[in-house]
């Protein structure tokens, strides 16, 4: 039975070259090859032997994902849906921004959170994606733009799914896309984001994994926040910002905190007070989300002058707030939306 090739542990690989008498540098000639060069197919990497190609795609493949799906909006945002082996579905976003290209990727099908403002929440959990599955999002569509002369800059951890509720595959991938005998990313242009499992984000911090760590706030009061995000209910915000003081954040880094604006709800100026009390001490920087409506959700978007006006407010506190633009707004835009229309549309195909 064939076996996806980035999956397999390197010692596992090795032993299979050497069983086939290959000499010890053919793995980094296809770690290049799978990684940096996003080759299509094994029979692509041409340094090497036309035996051991075909050898090597009868043992292995070399994605599984395939692109099933794709929209464009007028920013250049664009969707990516991909299709796994057993016919789940899953997004990447890939968003362009003067000189950087970024990729937002998704760790599971559907997510166990329940964030009630977020799609992939509302839908439930399927499965957790594999290190393979994780992967491939990245070398598919950083085949894509290099077929436009680009490559990817950023690679965020914010698309579908909680990534440290799949811990073990989630930092599996993360260290092959910071490996230089991987995706090569520098460990600054790679984020990871979280509802704040605190456990996870414990043992995260004794892994010696240096990303950025950007975490989903949302509210400054438990009663707020417990009822935007159940998480709050288990690990209340008082426990979530002990973690993060005791966490060993690297020089000249900050932590990123995440806080969709929901209208009426989350953007007041006692909320800016609190939130300059709870961070005190901490190094961050807040980025400010105008919530993405989606069809049978309780929010609104609020008014870009209710954003600005709460900006202003925790930054005449001193923090560094910043508005995330919205991007792809016309375009399935919430996560988890494409997907969901393409349920009901199972002939979907790229375009």
């Amino acid at each position: 039975m064939k076996r996806h090739i980035k999956e397999l542990p390197l010692e596992e690989l090795q032993a299979w070259l050497e069983k086939e008498g290959e000499p010890p540098y053919r793995l980094k000639q296809i770690q290049g090859w799978a990684y940096r060069k996003c080759a299509p197919s094994f029979y692509a990497m041409t340094n090497l032997s036309k035996g051991l190609r075909e050898a090597l795609d009868d043992a292995f493949y070399l994605y599984s994902l395939v692109e099933v799906g794709r929209e464009m909006a007028l920013d250049g945002t664009t969707k990516f849906l991909f299709e796994a082996r057993d016919g789940e579905r899953v997004e990447s976003v890939l968003i362009p921004d003067r000189q950087r290209l970024t990729l937002c990727i998704s760790t599971q099908v559907g997510c166990r959170m329940g964030c009630r403002f977020c799609l992939t929440g509302q839908e439930g959990f399927r499965r957790n994606l594999t290190r393979g599955e994780i992967l491939d999002q990245v070398t598919l569509v950083r085949r894509a733009v290099m077929t436009q002369g680009r490559d990817l800059t950023n690679v965020v951890l914010m698309g579908m799914g909680e990534p440290l509720d799949n811990y073990t595959e989630t930092i599996s991938a993360l260290k092959v896309l910071i490996s230089t005998e991987g995706l090569g990313f520098s460990h600054r242009r790679v984020t990871l984001s979280t509802v704040g499992l605190i456990p996870q984000m414990r043992r995260l911090s004794s892994e010696g994994l240096d990303v950025t760590m950007a975490v989903s706030l949302n509210a400054t009061d438990n009663e707020t926040r417990s009822a935007l995000m159940p998480i709050n209910l288990l690990y209340p915000l008082e426990d979530l910002m002990s973690t993060l003081r005791e966490y060993p954040l690297p020089p000249r880094k900050r932590f990123t905190l995440e806080y969709v604006v929901l209208k009426g709800i989350n953007h007041r100026k006692d909320d800016a007070v609190r939130l300059a009390k709870l961070i005190q001490g901490l190094r961050v920087k807040i980025n400010l989300i105008p919530f993405n409506p989606f069809q049978g959700s309780p929010f609104q978007r609020p008014s870009e002058r209710e954003v600005l006006e709460f900006q202003a407010c925790l930054r005449q506190r001193g923090i560094s707030t910043f508005i995330r633009e919205s991007r792809g707004y016309e375009i399935s835009a919430a996560c988890g939306l494409l997907r969901w229309r393409s349920r009901s549309k199972p002939g979907l195909m790229r375009f």
